[in-house]
C-alpha cells in the first residue's frame, strides 16, 4: 500500500483569537516539522468580512519564512446563517491570496431539540458545502460544540448511529462528483474528550462508508494549541485504517506559499492554486 502524504491542512493561529498564544506561525512550522509533517495549511476562520485584514498578518508571517516543509495559506469558512452562504467570493480569494478554502457547518441551527432534524440539517449543509465551487474540503462532519447542548439542556450527540447510512453514501457520492474532500479531523472528531470511544469507532465506520463511494479525504489536526498538532498522527492512522491510497488524500493544486524546494521569495509569484476543471464545476452546479 502506498504511504499516505504526511500533511495537515487544518491549523489555527493566535491572530484572530481562535487559537491560543502558542499558535504563532514560526512555532507551528517548527513543531510540524518535528512531528514529521511535510506539508501544512494555515486555516483560520473567516466568519465575516470585517475580519479579513487580520488574515494578512498570517500571510505576512508565512511569507517571511524559509522552511524545510511546505506551507500553504488557507481559510476556514462557516455559514453565515442556516441555509445561508459563506463570507467568501472569488474576488476575496484573489485579493487576499488564499490558496484554498475548507468549510462547513459549525452549529445545530435548532430552536428546539429533535435528533432527526439535527441530523437532517447537518446533512443538508454538508451537501451545500460540497457543491460550493470555492470550497475544497468539507470540515469535521458531525462535530458539535458541547456548550450549545449544555446551554440548552439538550441530550449530547454521542453516537453516529443517528446518521442514516444513506446519508453517508449520498455525501460520499456528491463529494466524489464535485471533487470535494471529506476531512478526517483529529481534534474535533477523533481525539475530543467530549466524545466516547464508541462514538470514535462509529465515526470511523461512517468514514469507511464514505470511502466506499470513492470520495477523497483531507487530513487535519484542527489544532488550537501547539500541543494538539500531534493529533494529526491519529488522522494519518485512520486514513491508513481506511486503506486510502495516496491519490485519495487531498492536497492543494498549487505550489506552497513557501516551502522546501525554493525560498519564499522565489515562490510568491507562482503559488496560485488551479481552479476546478469543467467536469467538477458542472457537478457543483457552477
Amino acid at each position: 500500500m502506498t504511504e499516505i502524504p504526511k500533511c495537515d491542512f487544518h491549523i489555527h493561529t493566535k491572530y484572530l483569537g481562535c487559537a491560543n498564544e502558542t499558535m504563532e506561525i514560526p512555532a507551528i512550522v517548527q513543531e510540524c516539522k518535528r512531528l514529521g509533517v511535510t506539508a501544512l495549511g494555515i486555516t483560520d476562520h473567516l466568519n465575516s468580512l470585517d475580519k479579513l485584514d487580520l488574515h494578512l498578518l498570517i500571510k505576512k508571517d508565512i511569507q517571511s519564512l524559509a522552511p524545510e516543509i511546505d506551507v500553504y495559506f488557507g481559510v476556514e469558512l462557516n455559514f453565515t446563517a442556516a441555509d445561508g452562504s459563506f463570507a467568501f467570493s472569488p474576488e476575496v480569494k484573489e485579493q487576499y491570496g488564499f490558496q484554498f478554502a475548507i468549510g462547513g457547518i459549525h452549529g445545530t441551527y435548532l430552536d428546539t431539540y429533535d435528533l432527526k432534524t439535527l441530523v437532517d440539517i447537518q446533512h443538508r449543509h454538508h451537501l451545500i458545502t460540497c457543491r460550493d465551487p470555492l470550497v475544497d474540503v468539507l470540515v469535521h462532519p458531525y462535530w458539535f460544540g458541547k456548550g450549545e447542548f449544555e446551554k440548552n439542556g439538550w441530550p449530547w450527540f454521542d453516537s453516529m448511529r443517528a446518521v442514516p447510512e444513506a446519508y453517508a453514501r449520498e455525501l460520499g457520492q456528491v463529494a466524489r462528483e464535485t471533487g470535494t474532500a471529506i476531512e478526517i479531523n483529529a481534534s474535533a472528531n477523533l481525539e475530543n474528550a467530549n466524545y466516547s470511544n464508541r462514538y470514535v469507532k462509529e465515526y470511523v465506520a461512517y468514514l469507511s462508508i464514505i470511502a466506499e463511494e470513492g470520495a477523497g479525504f483531507a487530513l487535519g489536526s484542527d489544532a488550537h494549541d501547539i500541543g494538539r498538532l500531534s493529533t494529526i498522527h491519529t488522522a494519518w492512522d485512520v486514513a491508513t485504517q481506511l486503506n486510502l491510497t495516496a491519490d485519495r488524500i487531498w492536497q492543494p493544486g498549487c505550489k506552497p506559499m513557501v516551502g522546501h524546494e525554493k525560498s519564499g521569495k522565489e515562490q510568491h509569484s507562482s503559488n496560485q492554486c488551479m481552479d476546478h476543471d469543467s467536469d467538477t464545476a458542472a457537478a457543483r452546479g457552477g
